[in-house]
């Protein structure tokens, strides 16, 4: 999103409000300002409400013809375009509302609205305060009124306040926290609800999760006690069960001996029964055998009768009266008759048959005919008419359907007839039969029932008997099953016996857990909400506030909370260290609010701790890493939003891009079912499994609120334990690889095994809870949980001896302790570098990479100790080397006295209190001291007030005042000797007995001297008091003390020769020269590659506007082919820095494709731009002139080729000339330190005049001749001279140049000062020169800069304090416990003091009369002319401190503007310097404010007394605005009197022996 995108913003905003018509807010927020030119737009809407050139052409037309119409309404022509187009202006300032978002931290704001007015003059104020106590307390009130958090009401209430004690708290620390550390957090109305929020969805999960586990512990210990009551019962069941058994037994053998006597007599009448059953049976069976015979029969008739029913019962009266009305009847008709009237017994013939039809019964008297008893001779009647062949129904049926139906009944009667016949006498028989079978079942019955009888008594006692036995069955079931259950009882109980105690605590434990849980939860929310940003120890120091707040409210909370405890699962953590999360607290603290946060994590990362933590952790789920700057970050985030996959944005700086906003506020919604994010223009869909992580290598970026309140800043800065316990795994695996192999794989096997044990724990619990009915029923589970407890105690006593094994493992690594410790020491001294200088970056991993150097190549010794101690010193010499080589020279002594103290420190040789005593100083109190001894002559008042603060800030100092009147009080410090008082003295006392060696022991009677502190104090306390008493003498001392406890090679400069620079640098590791002003490293490069025969190879190309792209070229040339590219003074090309980051990166990358021999050289200044992670990776070296004479001659000799210093034609002179000029060179930078004292014009001398210098010489005498007058003029005029501007400043080089650069110097013996240390030594080799140079003097006489020890002093004294606030710098501030001032309360105040001690001007007018008279010539004294400038400078003066200091005051009232003047005066109060808006019209002043002010007050009043009262008797030079005007003036007065010309005269000063009172 750039300017252009926000052009086209605006135009639909302008089409919206002006073309359409519409109401429109804009909303306008700091974090959317991309570039600050939105503003310039925002401003002209804001003042006027067009934006010049907003629209191009072809859109303009179409505005002004889209408002035309509206226009013409409105009574604008509709040819006049401008009309129109104000019309439209006019109404996009009707319809457009703008509203601006703003905070107020930091300094944009203020800018802001002093670059852009229209943000003050054209808009409404409204300014969102913090909120207050009452505000934070009502909002927690109504969280929690309706939601059942299960606690009571009064839990609520005190809830309620402790969220306001909680955002308070973490308020005030963050004051503290940016005070001490400098370290920005903010807490918001955002934060705060965060807190609530998370505590409400945590409390539950929380609670439930404990209620659940203490349920399935409590189930477990229940089902065990349960088990052993039940054991101690069925104990007495089984005893008791015994003889029961017994009796049962006897009873059922009895009733089985009668059941055996019954059975007999049963079975006896059973063998009658069944011989009857047989007889009966068979006479049943012959009675059925006959019945069916008949029935057969029957059967065969049956049809035949039913026929004849059937054609009965087709004929009706009709039918009859048919075959009646024949007269004379058809044959077959006749015949059919004829058989109807034989089997009626009528007559045959048809009066008969006639008669019988008439008959109105004669149907019935056919259906009702008998047909069993139709007699013989009807049959035989009826034979001859069933023969005829005719008598079938078929031809009847042509006659008559009615003699049809008669002839088949008689038919059908016939053969009824016959079959009967043959079934009767079966019929009597069968019943014969059956009557036989009647009386043979009677007796059968009889039989039965007496058998049944005897039965039923047989099966009333079986009934018994199987009764008795299935009791006694049950009896032996019973006792087999008591016994069984005894039996798994007993397994259950060996199995979970001693889990029971176990139980009982952790149920116990859990269910504390669960009475406190409202409070753990409370304060593990804020630690998640709130505590990310801070280090540990304040994290440490807000816990315990909270806990004391909770117990204070009474709040259930648990008084060893932890964060750790109450959120992570200890398998979780093993995972986490297994993925590469160091194992110190702090790291597990972070990786909990990492995975327990809502809000997405911004980790402060700059030692890739937690990124090598995400990766390890993400990389299985398909982790994507992109920095802010790549091109396709938003399609990366889309694609793993859409998938699901985790992605980890690396090296962010303090702000965050805007597109990013939706993700970091989770700013999901449902659409048709699915849930969508708004990524740019695209609704993206949105994965539940998505993760963002964010990690920043800044180790102090400055987040403002609106950063705090999207996401979970958390430190993820390596703290001193987590990085020891790394550098000793780097150890041990170096040194004892089987230890750290075999620790490992234990550390693995300790972790399987430990999670085994709980899923063991967990599956028992389970059975347990899951278990229904008797448990000792269930064998299956007995057999499962006795297997479980059995493979726990193999995995128990596994994990006994693994953890045995790993103490021994322990032991053997805590012996390389001392090194893992000393390097973790180093490294934090290392890392508060960056705060001095932003170049003095170094990564972790470029530390870790040269103390694993430092090991593989040490000494090796196999004695443990000796072996210990080479790594100890090898570890920290190479330190200070690679590290001292990237420092300035005023750095140097700083680092190795900051890596001095550290390791003193660590080891406990100097304590906290005595490093405070000596860093900070004392307290400015204004308090009763005692009276300084009258004996005390040789002490001032000043020296005797600080020798009592001293001895009141240090118990080891007590004694001090009353020995300095007793006993000489001397220390040595190296070879300084700081003496208190006189050797001798007539108040001291004779013989004052040497104390103990150990002073603790040491008992002195009242008002008896110490003496001997020179043997009574270390060396550390040693140096604090020389910092009182002597600072001029600190730097010497402090050299003294590193070298004495650390060796000669830390307060010497590292070697910084560019071969053996090149050695350790790779084809993607670059060089870094950190320039200083005056310094080129070119000509020593070039010579090192003329060496190295790669001259021809060497691409070198100046940065500045433009030259990028063409240094990218290079670069990619460059990497193919070999060669090597030199890019220099990288600070003149910030914007190119990313690009250049980037493509040293891409050095970096495995698949990367580099030539072996490319290297990359790069210089640039001290800038805070330059890529970080390109200083932490890089070799730094600092190329300025080094300080001191040997520094200086070092280097210039460590750069010198050895062939052309000792194969010259002119011997041992050409090796004298050449040191005598490197001499002067040193000596000239050296004056610097000076000031004014040394040259008048500070001037910036390069290694390079040097090397001119003695290519001239080189030239000159290349024919071994010395043209001295000519190499001199040369070199003092124009080499050294041509830099200097200031006649008396080239006077003094030449006098300083002589003593080195002059005939004499040839001479042998000659001395370049007094002293004998300094001269030109009698050889011609390189070497021996070298060695000489290393046998200077660390510290430099003033004699051999042409100085007095006094100049000596001044500088010494203002080295001491840079460097002891350079020190400071880095330490964590130490603040007071009282409520500080604000910054505008100090200028306030400040500006009040200085506005009521300040006259408003000197009035001229009011002078006396008599001094502005003039003489007998006319002439006013010119001294009094002198006084009337002045005046009108100091003025002058006045007027801008006065109007600047009141405009101040209404600039904090908010009652005027903070311009950018007002503001750099504020700063400068605050800091408590001079605002250089009056320094700029000023006397050159070096005092800090206070004094300044104090300074100008007596100024003021010098003038003022001489106004008022004439001319002083003496005159205060240095209290002049101008006083060469003074000393004109009094030239001039004096030439007027004397009538001598002024140009003839000149001052003479003479020093008086005494002071002025």
């Amino acid at each position: 999103y750039n300017y252009n995108s926000f052009h086209e913003d605006l135009k639909v905003l302008y089409t919206s409000a002006g073309v359409e018509g519409k109401n429109t807010v804009f909303l306008f927020t700091d974090t959317q300002i991309v570039v600050e030119e939105f503003l310039e737009d925002i401003n002209n809407i804001l003042n006027s409400g067009e934006i010049p050139n907003l629209f191009p052409a072809e859109e303009f037309e179409q505005v002004i013809n889209g408002v035309r119409p509206i226009a013409k309404e409105a009574g604008v022509a509709e040819a006049d375009r401008d009309g129109i187009y104000d019309h439209f202006i006019s109404r996009v300032r009707d319809n457009l509302h703008i509203v601006l978002c703003m905070s107020p931290v930091g300094d944009s704001f203020r800018t802001r609205c002093r670059m852009f007015p229209s943000i003050v003059n054209c808009c409404t104020i409204d300014w969102f305060t913090q909120w207050p106590k009452e505000a934070l307390l009502s909002v927690s009130n109504y969280f929690f009124a309706d939601v059942d958090i299960g606690v009571s009401d009064e839990i609520k209430t005190a809830l309620s306040v402790f969220c306001e004690v909680i955002h308070t708290s973490v308020s005030s620390t963050s004051e503290r926290f940016y005070a001490e550390l400098r370290r920005h957090v903010y807490t918001t109305p955002t934060s705060y609800l965060e807190l609530i929020n998370l505590y409400l969805s945590m409390l539950n999960t929380k609670r439930k999760e404990l209620c659940t586990a203490r349920d399935r512990v409590d189930n477990g210990l229940k089902k065990l006690l349960e088990t052993n009551e039940m054991v101690a019962k069925m104990e007495v069941e089984l005893t008791a069960l015994g003889p029961e058994l017994k009796i049962k037994s006897e009873n059922t053998d009895k009733l089985m001996q009668k059941l055996e006597v019954d059975q007999a007599e049963a079975d006896k009448v059973r063998a009658v029964v069944s011989q009857e059953e047989a007889v009966a049976k068979k006479k049943a069976e012959e009675t059925e055998a006959i019945a069916e015979d008949a029935q057969r029969d029957l059967d065969e008739a049956l049809p035949l009768l039913y026929a004849a029913n059937k054609a009965l019962d087709a004929l009706d009266k009709q039918d009859i009266a048919e075959v009646r009305v024949f007269a004379s009847p058809p044959e077959m008709v006749t015949i059919v008759m004829e058989a109807v009237c034989i089997l009626l017994g009528s007559k045959t013939d048809w009066a008969s048959a006639k008669s019988l039809l008439g008959d109105t019964q004669f149907l019935n008297r056919l259906m009702n005919y008998d047909k069993d008893n139709i007699a013989d001779s009807i049959l035989k009647k009826l034979r001859k008419y069933i023969e005829n062949p005719k008598f079938v129904p078929e031809i009847v049926e042509k006659t008559s359907k009615a003699c049809k139906s008669l002839c088949l009944w008689v038919r059908a009667l016939d053969s009824y007839a016959h079959v009967f016949r043959t079934v009767e006498p079966k019929r009597a028989k069968l019943k014969q039969a059956q009557d036989e079978l009647a009386i043979v079942q009677a007796e059968l019955a009889k039989k039965q029932a007496s058998l049944k009888e005897v039965e039923d008594k047989i099966k009333e006692l079986q009934d018994m008997f199987n009764a008795s036995v299935k009791e006694k069955e049950s009896l032996q079931k019973n006792i087999a099953l008591t016994a069984s259950r005894l039996k798994r009882a007993g397994k259950l109980v060996t199995a979970l016996g001693d889990e029971q105690v176990r139980w009982s605590e952790t149920v116990q434990a859990y269910q504390k857990e669960i009475d406190n849980v409202a409070g753990n939860v409370f304060i593990a929310s804020a630690c998640v909400a709130y505590y990310g940003p801070f280090t540990a120890q304040y994290r440490e120091m807000l816990v315990t506030e909270w806990i004391g707040k909770c117990q204070e409210l009474e709040i259930p909370v648990s008084d060893d909370f932890s964060l750790i405890k109450t959120l992570a699962d200890p398998f979780e953590i093993r995972q986490w260290n297994l993925e590469g999360l160091p194992r110190d607290t702090v790291s597990t603290e972070n990786a909990v609010l990492v995975t327990k946060g809502r809000r997405w994590p911004l980790m402060i990362d700059p030692q890739d701790q937690a990124n090598r933590w995400i990766v390890g952790k993400e990389r299985q789920n398909g982790l994507k890493v992109v920095k802010l700057t790549d091109k396709n970050l938003l399609r990366t985030l889309e694609n793993a939003i859409r998938i699901g996959l985790p992605v980890l944005i690396e090296e962010v700086g303090e702000t965050l891009d805007p597109a990013l906003e939706p993700i970091l506020l989770k700013q999901t919604f449902v659409q048709s079912g699915r849930l969508l994010i708004r990524l740019g223009d695209a609704d993206v869909d949105y994965d539940k499994n998505f993760r963002f992580y964010m990690t920043s290598k800044l180790s102090n970026p400055h987040y403002l609120p609106e950063i705090f309140i999207k996401v979970t800043i958390i430190n993820f800065t390596v703290t001193k334990l987590g990085l020891e316990d790394q550098l000793l795994a780097d150890v041990v695996r170096l040194e004892r690889p089987d230890l750290e192999e075999q620790r490992n794989a234990l550390i693995m096997k300790i972790n399987s095994d430990k999670q085994r044990l709980k899923d063991i724990e967990d599956k028992i619990l389970k059975m347990l809870f899951h278990s229904e009915g008797n448990i000792l029923d269930d064998e299956e589970l007995i057999e499962a949980l006795n297997d479980s407890k059995v493979m726990s105690k193999e995995i128990n006593k596994r994990l006994k001896e693994a953890e045995e094994t790993e103490e021994k493992i322990s032991r053997a690594r805590a012996k390389y302790t001392p090194v893992a410790t000393r390097g973790s020491v180093i490294y934090f001294v290392i890392a508060d570098l960056s705060q001095i200088d932003p170049m003095y970056q170094y990564s972790l991993k470029y530390f870790t990479s040269l103390f694993i150097k430092v090991i593989e190549t040490a000494e090796q010794s196999e004695d443990l100790e000796e072996r210990l101690q080479i790594l100890l010193a090898g570890i920290t010499l190479t330190m200070y080397n690679n590290i001292g080589r990237g420092l300035f020279e005023r750095h140097k002594i700083c680092f190795s006295f900051m890596l001095c103290v550290e390791i003193l420190k660590q080891a406990g040789s100097i304590t906290m209190d005595e490093w405070n005593f000596f860093i900070r100083g004392l307290m400015p109190l204004e308090k009763e001291r005692p009276k300084k001894p009258a004996t005390c002559t040789f002490l001032d008042d000043a020296t005797w007030n600080l020798l009592v603060d001293v001895e009141d800030a240090l118990s080891v100092y007590s004694g001090l005042t009353n020995d300095i009147k007793l006993t000489p009080v001397f220390i040595r410090s190296g070879t300084y000797r700081l003496e208190l008082n006189p050797r001798s003295h007539p108040g001291y006392l004779e013989d004052v007995p040497m104390p103990p060696e150990d002073l603790s022991t040491e008992e002195l009677p009242e008002g008896a001297p110490k003496g001997h502190w020179n043997h009574r104090l270390n060396a550390f306390q040693k140096l604090a008091l020389i910092k009182y008493f002597k600072p001029e003498a600190l730097i010497e001392c402090l050299s003294s003390f590193v070298s004495e406890k650390m060796g000669k090679a830390f307060i010497e400069n590292p070697p910084t020769n560019l071969p053996a620079l090149y050695e350790d640098m790779t084809n993607s590791v670059p060089l870094i020269f950190v320039l200083s002003s005056g310094s080129d490293p070119m000509a020593a490069f070039l010579r090192f590659a003329k060496e190295r025969e790669y001259e021809d190879r060497v691409h070198s190309i100046s940065l500045g506007q433009g030259q990028g792209p063409v240094a990218e070229k290079l670069i990619a040339g460059a990497v193919k082919n070999g060669d090597w590219v030199f890019l220099q003074n990288c600070h003149l090309a910030k914007s190119w820095m990313l690009s250049m980051e980037e493509i040293i990166k891409n050095f970096g990358v495995p698949d990367a494709t580099i030539h072996e021999h490319f290297r990359l050289f790069l210089s640039s200044m001290p800038v805070p731009f330059f890529p970080v992670s390109v200083l932490q990776n890089g070799i730094k070296v600092t190329s300025e002139p080094p300080k001191g004479l040997r520094s200086n001659l070092r280097r210039a000799f460590g750069e010198l080729n050895k062939s052309d210093f000792e194969d010259h034609i002119l011997k041992t002179d050409w090796s004298k000339i050449v040191f005598g000029i490197c001499f002067f060179h040193a000596v000239v930078l050296e004056r610097r330190k000076f000031g004014p004292l040394a040259f008048n014009i500070p001037y910036e001398f390069a290694d390079s005049d040097r090397e001119c210098a003695i290519d001239n010489f080189k030239l000159f005498t290349s024919d071994g001749e010395l043209p001295w007058d000519a190499l001199r003029f040369i070199t003092a005029e124009i080499t050294y001279g041509g830099r200097v501007t200031d006649a008396w400043d080239q006077r003094c080089l030449k006098i300083v140049l002589e003593r080195f650069f002059h005939p004499r110097t040839l001479e042998k013996d000659y001395k370049f000062c007094s002293s004998d240390v300094y001269y030109a030594p009698e050889t011609v080799s390189l070497d021996e020169y070298k060695e000489y140079i290393d046998g200077l003097p660390l510290i430099d006489p003033p004699e051999i800069f042409d100085m007095y020890d006094n100049a000596n002093i001044a500088y010494q004294k203002k080295e001491s304090f840079y460097m002891m606030n350079t020190i400071l710098e880095v330490q964590p501030r130490l603040i007071s416990d009282g409520s500080g001032k604000s910054s505008d309360d100090i200028v306030y105040e400040m500006a009040d003091f200085v506005i009521s001690k300040l006259p408003e001007k000197l009035d001229i007018d009011e002078a006396l009369a008599e001094m502005f008279e003039p003489d007998s010539k006319g002439r006013i004294n010119s001294l009094s002319t002198v006084l009337s400038q002045e005046v009108a400078r100091f003025n002058k003066l006045l007027k801008v401190i006065l109007s600047s200091l009141r405009n101040i005051k209404k600039a904090i009232k908010g009652l005027a503007v903070m311009s950018e003047q007002l503001e750099a005066v504020f700063k400068s109060i605050v800091m408590n310097q001079v605002p250089s808006m009056w320094s700029d019209a000023a006397y050159p002043s070096l005092k800090p404010l206070g004094s300044w002010v104090k300074d100008l007050d007596l100024r003021l009043q010098f003038i003022a007394q001489w106004m008022e009262v004439g001319p002083p008797k003496s005159y205060w030079m240095s209290g002049f605005f101008f006083p060469q005007g003074f000393i004109t003036g009094a030239l001039q007065n004096f030439a007027r009197k004397y009538d001598v010309p002024i140009d003839a005269l000149k001052f003479r000063f003479k020093v008086l022996p005494f002071y002025r009172e």
